[in-house]
C-alpha cells in the first residue's frame, strides 16, 4: 500500500477521535502488507501512539 493510501486510512479511522480494534488491525495489516516497515510508517505508528498517550484519541472495542 502506498503511504498516501495508508495516511488516508489512518485519517478516516481517527476522524471520530476513536480507534477500534478493527481499525487497528486494518492499519497494522496495511503496514505489514509488503513485509517491511518504512521510516514513514514507523513515524505514523508513533504519532498514533502519542495521540493515545495524550488522550487525544481513545482506543475502543467497537464503534458506537
Amino acid at each position: 500500500m502506498e503511504f498516501s493510501q495508508l495516511q488516508a486510512l489512518v485519517d478516516r479511522a481517527l476522524e471520530d477521535k476513536k480507534l477500534t480494534r478493527t481499525e487497528v488491525d486494518q492499519i497494522v495489516n496495511a503496514i505489514r502488507s509488503d513485509g517491511k516497515i518504512s521510516p514513514e510508517e514507523m513515524g505514523l505508528l508513533e504519532s498514533i501512539r502519542e495521540m493515545v498517550l495524550r488522550r487525544e484519541i481513545q482506543v475502543v472495542e467497537t464503534a458506537d
